[in-house]
C-alpha cells in the first residue's frame, strides 16, 4: 500500500472537486455591483463551500501535476530536466495566484457580515462604504484567478512539449501531447476575456487531466522518463 502510486490519483481526483465547484458557483459573467450584488442576496455558507471544495481540488490537482514532473525528472535528460524545473515553477505560480484569489473571495465575502456603524472604527461607516471594500476585494480576486490559467497553461504545455521530446509517442501516448493544444487553448483565456470560452475551454481542460490520469490509473500511459517508460536517447 506504501507503494502506490498517488500522481494518476490526484491528477483524476483534484479536476473533478473543481468542476463541483465550477458548476456550482452562482457568479459567472456579472462584473461590478452585478456581481457582488449575488454575495448580498444569496445564503453565502454554500459559498464558503463551493470555494473549500475548489481550493482542495485545486491543491490535490496541482499537487499532482508536480509529481508528475517529479517522476519524469528522473529519466530526463540534463535539457528536459530544466524544462520540467520550469513547468514546475509554473504550476507553484498558478497555485500562488488561485490562493491570491481564493482570500479576496473569502475577504469578499467575509465582509459583508461587519456590522455598519459610523462610530465604531471596527465597522463600516455606510452601506457605500461597505460595497466599495467588497467591490475591491471582489476585483482583487478575479485578477489573481484571471492570471492562473496563464500559469497553468504554460506549465501544461512544457509538459507535454517535454514529454513529447523525451519519448517517441505511439498510439495511446499521444495523449502526453494533447496537453499542449489544451495548455495554449486554457492560456488565451485571460486573453480572449470571453466567458463563454472559459466555460468551454475550463471542462475540456478539467477531463484532459482526468483522462491522463485515469489511463495512469489503469495502466495503458506511464509518466515519460518514470521507470516503466524511460526516456529514449539517440
Amino acid at each position: 500500500m506504501s507503494d502506490r502510486n498517488l500522481t494518476p490519483y490526484m491528477l483524476a481526483g483534484g479536476p473533478i472537486l473543481l468542476m463541483v465547484a465550477f458548476f456550482s458557483w452562482p457568479q459567472t459573467s456579472e462584473i461590478g455591483t452585478d456581481a457582488t450584488d449575488i454575495l448580498f442576496a444569496e445564503d453565502r455558507m454554500p459559498l464558503m463551500v463551493m470555494l473549500a471544495i475548489a481550493t482542495i481540488g485545486i491543491v490535490v490537482m496541482f499537487g499532482g501535476l508536480y509529481l508528475l514532473v517529479q517522476q519524469m525528472k528522473k529519466g530526463a535528460g540534463e535539457m528536459h530536466k530544466q524544462m520540467l524545473t520550469i513547468a514546475g515553477m509554473c504550476i507553484i505560480a498558478a497555485l500562488a495566484l488561485f490562493m491570491a484569489g481564493f482570500g479576496g473571495n473569502v475577504n469578499a465575502i467575509n465582509a459583508i457580515d461587519f456590522e455598519i456603524d459610523p462610530d465604531d472604527d471596527q465597522a463600516w461607516e455606510n452601506e457605500a462604504d461597505q460595497a466599495a471594500s467588497v467591490r475591491a476585494s471582489w476585483d482583487a480576486s478575479n485578477s489573481g484567478w484571471a492570471m492562473m490559467p496563464v500559469m497553468w497553461g504554460m506549465a501544461m504545455i512544457i509538459v507535454g512539449t517535454t514529454a513529447f521530446m523525451m519519448q517517441k509517442p505511439s498510439g495511446i501516448d499521444y495523449m502526453w501531447s494533447l496537453l499542449m493544444p489544451v495548455g495554449l487553448g486554457f492560456s488565451l483565456a485571460p486573453i480572449l476575456n470571453n466567458p463563454d470560452y472559459f466555460d468551454m475551454i475550463f471542462p475540456v481542460t478539467m477531463l484532459t487531466h482526468i483522462v491522463i490520469g485515469g489511463l495512469m490509473i489503469a495502466g495503458k500511459i506511464t509518466a515519460p522518463g518514470s521507470a516503466g517508460n524511460p526516456e529514449v536517447t539517440e
